[in-house]
């Protein structure tokens, strides 16, 4: 893909604002901008060459490369979260969106943007146990994400609501989160509760 490359192709990733990547097919370094560099800690002639992968914990690279390849087989633009050592050797996290850029009808190359986010996603890294729910925590995170209150889901269960406040905070502490949304949203994400059914237009 180098030769394909434009002069209009590299002005235009260094001028992006967020932290930009061409690479090869082969999924190696071609060209980074400045926010790159900023970001990662090393310099476009420190990157050049390398494997995108290289600063991605290995447990995390099968994911990753599965991305990058639906982007390069198939041309299809991906959108993820996952993690990436720094310069420094700091663990961060990061959303990142593989582009395929295509010429005469096929992939020739792809360009990684990434965004930051404000925590690791150690699910897509399998740093954190998938959540061990017991049927009743089960029961209730579906009534949660049904909006029910504790009172509610205690008249619906027949329980005390201390009972149902106890299984609503052991449900938050196995989900790693602090509010029942923040429940909903990781338990969808995890495959725990079915995603909500398309509703017909008011």
């Amino acid at each position: 893909m180098a030769d394909r490359l434009q002069d209009a192709d590299l002005w235009l990733v260094d001028n992006l604002v967020v932290p930009a990547s061409l690479h090869d097919v082969e999924s190696r370094f071609l060209h980074v901008n400045a926010a790159a560099e900023r970001a990662s800690g090393l310099s476009a002639a420190q990157w050049r060459g390398r494997h995108f992968t290289d600063p991605i914990p290995p447990e995390a690279r099968p994911k990753v490369a599965a991305q990058f390849r639906r982007a390069v087989e198939r041309g299809e633009p991906t959108d993820f979260e996952t993690v990436f050592f720094d310069a420094s050797g700091q663990l961060r996290g990061v959303r990142a969106q593989h582009l395929p850029l295509r010429s005469g009808g096929e992939t020739v190359g792809v360009l990684i943007l990434a965004f930051d986010v404000r925590e690791l996603p150690s699910e897509a890294i399998g740093l954190a146990p998938e959540p061990q729910l017991t049927p009743r925590q089960r029961e209730i995170l579906d009534l949660i994400a049904l909006g029910l209150s504790t009172s509610e889901i205690a008249k619906k269960l027949t329980l005390s609501t201390e009972t149902v406040r106890n299984h609503v905070r052991s449900v938050l502490r196995q989900l790693h989160v602090h509010t029942r949304l923040e429940a909903i949203a990781a338990a969808r994400r995890l495959g725990l509760l079915a995603p909500p059914a398309l509703k017909p237009r008011d």
